[in-house]
């Protein structure tokens, strides 16, 4: 029996020693994620004070600060460049609408006026018919 009890505890500790390398596997990747968190929260604030300081400094920035600065206003300039293409391929689009709409609009009132001559015709044709009949 020895050698069963002997398995048995090896097997045992083995089981729990699993156990804890799992729980402390599971620690490690929640404090990991923990710190991950918390650097992302750095990052962020590093952004707002990046920004605070731009938007108070922009004009005149501290050595060392002035080419990213420059790089920043670069980026609006290329910014407001993009808008205004935009904006006027929206007011292309925006006329082309506008064209195309009151072309509909024109092709909609000839039918109007093709219908009610149709239809003023064939009242013509139908009185042609009846005074027809009515002279045999």
């Amino acid at each position: 029996m020895g050698f069963f009890d002997e398995l048995g505890k090896k097997i045992s500790d083995a089981s729990q020693d699993m156990m804890q390398k799992g729980k402390d596997f599971a620690d490690t990747t929640k404090l990991n994620s923990q710190i991950h968190d918390e650097e992302r929260k750095i990052s962020a604030v590093y952004t707002k004070i990046g920004k605070k300081y731009f938007e108070e400094f922009h004009q005149a920035a501290g050595a060392g600060y002035q080419d990213l600065v420059d790089e920043i206003h670069a980026s609006q300039a290329k910014i407001a460049e993009y808008q205004d293409k935009l904006n006027a391929l929206k007011a292309g689009v925006e006329a082309q609408v506008d064209k195309v709409k009151t072309e509909a609009e024109e092709v909609a009132a000839k039918a109007e006026d093709v219908k009610d001559d149709i239809a003023e015709g064939a009242e013509n044709v139908k009185n042609d018919v009846l005074e027809n009949q009515n002279e045999q």
